[in-house]
């Protein structure tokens, strides 16, 4: 859909773009079309689409797969989704909250235009609850340079550490604000992520990381074994601290922010498997 499309199918449907879900449409054929190129999606695929909106990309995927359920938090797209497609078996339309909607196991890929105010909450559901392969995400320019920061630069933080554990991210191309309707205030990026095979953490060890990592970026400009001795996350003993960085080679002035994910992990580990105090 171009610009005049889909103010036409929104006056048409009695609905507009809701500033509470953050609604943005793509309305450039150009990215539409790189974007489903980028996905390549196959004839055997289950696809997850978070947040179809007017169905942009939902037309052009839903017959190009075998499955596609889509997610839909406003009742008003729902419902018109639910009878354009009506006649496609192959689609799912399910009105719900993506982050409250129990998971959807068969589905093997993963594609959403996120709205930005809960991008990371979405994110952050599909590392840990779903077991999709692959996901092609539509997010703020910002919040895609996070996802690819290096230790130790501005834009590192918990939320890098946190998915790179789970998926290697991949930035794809970025999309200007006149691209879609309304127009954001910044720029977007279309990233994809990989998931990992394997995750070298236990259940057990995976919270410690999770607190660790917590506590790393919540004093990221203090010295890590500082902040590890104060953190509201779980605090730790001086000699357990000093006992912990010489077995792991740490620098005892090491930032939280200089930690490289693999730090992250050794960390945890030690820290789960051994008495903190």
């Amino acid at each position: 859909m171009n610009k005049k499309e889909i103010l036409a199918y929104l006056k048409e449907s009695g609905l507009s773009p809701n500033k509470a879900y953050g609604q943005h449409f793509l309305i450039s054929q150009k990215y539409i079309e790189a974007i489903v190129t980028a996905i390549s999606p196959q004839p055997d695929d289950c696809i997850l689409e978070i947040g179809p909106g007017p169905g942009i990309l939902t037309a052009p995927l839903s017959r190009l797969v075998k499955k596609l359920i889509c997610v839909e938090i406003d009742a008003g797209f729902a419902r018109i989704l639910a009878e354009q497609f009506a006649a496609m078996t192959q689609v799912t339309i399910v009105h719900d909250d993506f982050l409250k909607v129990a998971p959807f196991d068969e589905c093997t890929r993963i594609v959403g235009n996120l709205p930005y105010n809960v991008s990371s909450q979405i994110i952050f559901r599909v590392a840990k609850h779903y077991t999709a392969l692959q996901c092609f995400f539509l997010i703020q320019k910002e919040m895609a340079a996070r996802l690819i920061a290096l230790p130790g630069s501005a834009m590192y933080s918990a939320f890098t550490v946190g998915v790179q554990l789970y998926f290697d991210v991949h930035k794809l191309f970025d999309i200007p604000p006149h691209a879609f309707y309304p127009a954001p205030k910044v720029h977007s990026t279309f990233v994809k992520l990989i998931r990992k095979k394997d995750i070298p953490l236990q259940d057990n060890e995976k919270e410690v990381f999770e607190q660790l990592v917590a506590t790393a970026f919540w004093a990221r400009r203090k010295m890590l074994k500082t902040a590890l001795k104060r953190s509201p996350y779980g605090t730790y003993d001086e000699s357990f601290i000093e006992s912990a960085f010489d077995a792991l080679g740490f620098d005892p002035k090491v930032r939280g922010e200089e930690l490289s994910l693999q730090d992250f992990i050794a960390l945890a580990q030690y820290c789960a498997h051994h008495d903190k105090r």
